[in-house]
C-alpha cells in the first residue's frame, strides 16, 4: 500500500508518530487526539516500511472492543486478513500463552477460566470450613485482597499482611485452584508472567518473535502488568506504549499512573511523542480542561488544542439547591429537544452513584425517557433493595422474597442449607417462611447456631414494626438501616463499591423526607413509598429506539463523547469526595477524573453545584468543588441563582442557618485577644488537620462551632476558642 493512503488524514503530530524509527516509543494521546488511528496506522507502517511479519507484532489492549477496532481498521487499510495477529488484551494474550505452555507453567493444559462470582463461591467455602466470621472474614474484602495481590506480583508466601488469617486463605484458595485445574483472571497474568521468568528459554523465543509490541491505554497498567512487558521486551525490542497520563482514574482497581513516568527509567532510549492537537471538542471546552489540569504537578504535560470554532461558552450554574439543580438540567434538556435536538445527545455525568437520584426524580416526573449508563436505577441498587425489603417484610411478614433477602443480609451465620429447610418446612405446611421459624425453632429443625442467628433477626424486624406508626419516614428508614446493621457491615469493608452504598442509603434518606413532604397528607406514606419503590424498579430502562437522555458516573463515561454534558454536583466535599483519603495522589486523580469529564463534551458542557444540598440526613451548606476555582474565570459564563431564591426561608427548620444569613459574613470575633472574621467559605488551617475550608457555623461567642472540611481529614466540628486556627491561609 501506499504511503499516502496510510498518512492521508494524519495531522503532523500523528505523522511524526507513526513513521518514527523502531526502538521503545511513548506515544502521549491526548483525549480525542486520534490514539486508536495512530495505533493501527504504526502496524501498517511496521508491516508496509519495515516488513515485520503480522505474527510477529504483539499489540495489548485493555477491552475486546478495542482489539477488534485495531483489527477491523488493519484490514480496511491493508486489504489483509488479521487471522495471525496477536491482538488481544492482556487477560486473552496470556490465556493463550498459557495454553501452549502450560507445562512450563505447571498447569493442566484443560484449565477453566474463573470469572468473578466462581472466585467468591471458592473464598466462601474456604472461610465456612475454617469456622470463621462472615462479618469479621468477609468474602468480598478478601477476593479484593487476593485479586490486588496478584496484581502487585505476590503469592501468599511473600507478602505481609497484619492478619495472618488473610494469608492462610489465599493459600488455601490458591490450593483449591490448583485441585480444580482452574486459574482466575488475575492468574492468567501471573502465571504467564512467572513462567516466561523461570523458563529462559521460552522468554527468549518470544523476545526474539514479539520485537515490536504496542500498548493501548498504557496509564492504566498495573505493577505486574508493567513488569510483563519489561519481561516480554527485553533488553532490545521496541515497546510502544500509547497512553495519556492525564486520563489515569482507575488507582482504586490498580491502575499505577505513575508507570508513565517510570517508562523513560525502566525502558532505554525512551522517545516522547506528544498528541495534542484534539478532534472532539471545541476550543472553549478545550481551554477549561487545560487549565484544569495544569494544576497536577505529576504529569508530563501537554496542551489540547483544535482547529475547530471557539463553540459555546462553558457554563457555569449556580443552584441554590438540588432541586434546582436538576429543574435547571431539565430545562436545558427540554429547550434542546424543542429546537429539534436529540435527548441522546445529552449526558449527565457525575462523580458519585447517589447524585443520579434526584435527577431520576425529575426526568420520571417529566416523563424524559433516560438510561442508566453501566451501572442501575436508584431503585434497583442492590444496597436500596435491601433497605426496602427490610421494610417490606416489617409491613407484611408473609412477604417471602422479602425475607429470603434479608434473613441473613448481613451474614448472621445462615447457610443455604438452614434457608432451605425453612423454605422446604414452610411449603410443607403451607406457612409464609416468616411463621415456618417460629414453629422451627419449638421444633429444633435448625440447630442452636442457627436459631440465634434467627432470632437475631426476628428481633431486628420486630423492633422495626414497633416504629412504624411512631416515626416519619425518613427516620423510620434510618432506624431500619440502622437495626439492620447495613451501614457497619459496608464500613468494614473499606473500598470503592462499600463507599458507593453508603452514600446510595445516606441518599434514600433524603428520598425519603422529599417523598413524605409531597405525600404529607397521605393515610400511609410508607406503603406509598413502597408501592413508588417497586414500581420505579419494575420499570424497565428506556431503549435506544426511544431517545433517551444519558446518565453515568465518570468512570462509565471514559471513552465516550456527547454533544451536551452537563457535570453535575461540582460541590466541595462532593467532587472531590470527602468519604475518601484526600492526600495529594488522590487530590490528582480526582483532578484527572474531573479532566476527564470535561473532555466528554464534544459542543456544550454546563458545570453545576449548589449552596444546598440534602446530605448525611441533614441539610448542608455547600461551596464550590476547588476544581471550579482552579479554572481560570474568564472562561466559564456565570448562570447565577434568581436573587429571590432564598435558602433561610426554605430550610427554616435547619440549626445550621440560625445564626446568620446567606447574603451575610460571620460577623468579627476575638480569638486569643485578635480580631478575625469569619466566613463560609474561608480558608484555615489547622496544627493536626492541616487546610480546611469552613463549611458553616453554629453558636455564639464562645460557644460558637466551626464546621470545616479538611483536605485530608474531611469535615469535623470544632469549637473556635478552642481549635486555635490560623485564618491567614
Amino acid at each position: 500500500m501506499d504511503d499516502n493512503d496510510i498518512f492521508s488524514d494524519l495531522n503532523n503530530q500523528q505523522v511524526a508518530a507513526v513513521k518514527c524509527s523502531t526502538g521503545n516509543k511513548l506515544i502521549l494521546a491526548g483525549a480525542g487526539s486520534g490514539k486508536t488511528r495512530v495505533l493501527t496506522c504504526r502496524v501498517a507502517e511496521l508491516i508496509n516500511k519495515y516488513e515485520v511479519k503480522p505474527s510477529n507484532i504483539l499489540a495489548l489492549t485493555f477491552t475486546n472492543k478495542a482489539s477488534n477496532e485495531m483489527k477491523q481498521r488493519l484490514e480496511k487499510l491493508l486489504r489483509i486478513s488479521s487471522q495471525g495477529l496477536w491482538f488481544g488484551t492482556f487477560h486473552g494474550i496470556c490465556r493463550r500463552l498459557l495454553k501452549i505452555h502450560w507445562r512450563e507453567a505447571g498447569i493442566n493444559e484443560y484449565f477453566t477460566i474463573l470469572d468473578s462470582q466462581d472466585q467468591l463461591r471458592i473464598i466462601k467455602r474456604i472461610i465456612k470450613s475454617k469456622n470463621l466470621d462472615e462479618n469479621l472474614y468477609d468474602p468480598k474484602a478478601l477476593q479484593s485482597f487476593i485479586n490486588t495481590q496478584k496484581d502487585k506480583g505476590k503469592r501468599y508466601g511473600n507478602i505481609s499482611n497484619d492478619d495472618d488469617k488473610y494469608k492462610e486463605i489465599y493459600k488455601d484458595y490458591d490450593e483449591a485452584c490448583r485441585q480444580t485445574n482452574s486459574v482466575d483472571f488475575a492468574d492468567l497474568i501471573l502465571l504467564t508472567f512467572e513462567m516466561l521468568k523461570g523458563n529462559p528459554q521460552v522468554l527468549e523465543y518470544y523476545n526474539k518473535r514479539f520485537k515490536n509490541i504496542l500498548v493501548d491505554e498504557f496509564q492504566d497498567t498495573n505493577t505486574l502488568q508493567f513488569n510483563l512487558l519489561k519481561l516480554l521486551n527485553g533488553s532490545d525490542g521496541s515497546l510502544y506504549a500509547v497512553g495519556d497520563d492525564d486520563q489515569s482514574i482507575y488507582g482504586w482497581r490498580g491502575a499505577r499512573s505513575k508507570n508513565i513516568k517510570f517508562f523513560e527509567d525502566e525502558f532505554r532510549n525512551v522517545e516522547i511523542f506528544k498528541l495534542e492537537q484534539n478532534y472532539r471538542s471545541t476550543n472553549q471546552i478545550l481551554s477549561v480542561a487545560n487549565s484544569l489540569i495544569s494544576n497536577n504537578k505529576e504529569r508530563l504535560g501537554k496542551n489540547l488544542w483544535t482547529d475547530s470554532q471557539k463553540g459555546d461558552p462553558v457554563y457555569l450554574y449556580e443552584a441554590y439547591n438540588g432541586d434546582d439543580e436538576s429543574n435547571f438540567i431539565i430545562e436545558k434538556i427540554q429547550e434542546h429537544v424543542s429546537r429539534g435536538g436529540k435527548r441522546s445527545d445529552i449526558a449527565l455525568l457525575y462523580r458519585s452513584n447517589f447524585l443520579s437520584r434526584r435527577l431520576e426524580e425529575e426526568l420520571n416526573s417529566r416523563s424524559i425517557p433516560y438510561r442508566i449508563f453501566g451501572g442501575f436505577r436508584f431503585f434497583e441498587r442492590a444496597e436500596i433493595k435491601d433497605v426496602i425489603a427490610y421494610l417490606r417484610i416489617s409491613v407484611n411478614t408473609s412477604d417471602d422474597s422479602a425475607f429470603e433477602r434479608t434473613v441473613n443480609n448481613p451474614p448472621r451465620g445462615l447457610g443455604e442449607k438452614t434457608i432451605q429447610v425453612i423454605r422446604d418446612y414452610a411449603k410443607k405446611n403451607s406457612l409464609s417462611m416468616w411463621d415456618a421459624i417460629n414453629q422451627i425453632e419449638k421444633t429444633d429443625v435448625t440447630g442452636t447456631r442457627s436459631l440465634n442467628a434467627l432470632n437475631n433477626y426476628m428481633t431486628i424486624v420486630n423492633e422495626i414494626v414497633k416504629n412504624i406508626n411512631t416515626l416519619d419516614l425518613k427516620r423510620l428508614i434510618e432506624k431500619t438501616i440502622a437495626l439492620s446493621t447495613l451501614t457497619e457491615y459496608y464500613n468494614s469493608k473499606k473500598n470503592e463499591e462499600a463507599l458507593s452504598k453508603q452514600e446510595n442509603l445516606e441518599e434514600l434518606l433524603s428520598t425519603a423526607e422529599r417523598f413524605y413532604q409531597n405525600n404529607i397528607d397521605s393515610d400511609d406514606v410508607l406503603s406509598e413509598f413502597l408501592d413508588n419503590a417497586a414500581l420505579e424498579a419494575g420499570e424497565f430502562q428506556s431503549k435506544t429506539h426511544e431517545d433517551p437522555v444519558q446518565l453515568m458516573t465518570i468512570h462509565s463515561a471514559k471513552g465516550l463523547e456527547f454533544p451536551i454534558v452537563f457535570l453535575t454536583g461540582m460541590d466541595e466535599g462532593i467532587f472531590p469526595n470527602e468519604n475518601r483519603n484526600l492526600n495529594k495522589d488522590f487530590l490528582e486523580e480526582e483532578r484527572r477524573l474531573c479532566y476527564v469529564a470535561i473532555t466528554r463534551a464534544m459542543q456544550t458542557l454546563y458545570i453545576t453545584h449548589t449552596n444546598m444540598r440534602y446530605m448525611h440526613g441533614n441539610n448542608n451548606f455547600l461551596i464550590p468543588s476547588r476544581f471550579i476555582s482552579e479554572i481560570d474565570d474568564d472562561l466559564l459564563e456565570s448562570i447565577k441563582i434568581n436573587n429571590d431564591r432564598s435558602i433561610q426561608s426554605k430550610y427554616t427548620d435547619n440549626h445550621q442557618f440560625d445564626d446568620y444569613s446567606q447574603d451575610t459574613d460571620v460577623d468579627h470575633f476575638s480569638q486569643e485577644d485578635n480580631s478575625v472574621y469569619i466566613k463560609v467559605g474561608q480558608r484555615v488551617r489547622h496544627m493536626k488537620f492541616g487546610n480546611g475550608v469552613i463549611l458553616s457555623y453554629t453558636g455564639k461567642g464562645d460557644s460558637l462551632k466551626l464546621q470545616i472540611n479538611f483536605e485530608s481529614y474531611g469535615r469535623k466540628w470544632l469549637v473556635l476558642s478552642y481549635a486555635q486556627l490560623d485564618f491567614n491561609v
